[in-house]
């Protein structure tokens, strides 16, 4: 179990939490945002920024979770009820990738 800071993004309905350590930047574009993490050259998209919370209790992906959460993470917490999918900014998610938008989006 980890605390510090992340920034809450939403993406296609899932809420995703980037580490504050690894943002670089935060931009808007258009519609969406841009983060830009050290890992990532292509950055990671968002609908919507949440905020940032200061103390987020992350823990592990227990083989339950990973059994409908196939993809890599770097944990998952609770905020304000909902769960969060913590990212591992070395293989982020594909829903954070523009890439991966539907078509018209």
């Amino acid at each position: 179990m980890s605390r510090q800071g992340y920034l809450l993004l939403r993406r296609l309905g899932g809420l995703f939490g980037v580490a504050s350590a690894d943002v670089l930047t935060l931009s808007r574009r258009g519609a969406s945002y841009r983060v830009e993490i050290a890992e990532s050259a292509s950055g990671l998209f968002a609908d919507e920024v949440v905020g940032v919370v200061a103390d987020l209790d992350v823990r592990p992906l227990a083989p339950l979770v990973r059994r409908f959460w196939p993809e890599p993470a770097g944990g998952w917490a609770i905020h304000a009820g909902a769960p969060v999918v913590v990212v591992d900014p070395r293989r982020p998610p594909r829903a954070l990738k523009e890439g991966d938008l539907p078509d018209g989006e």
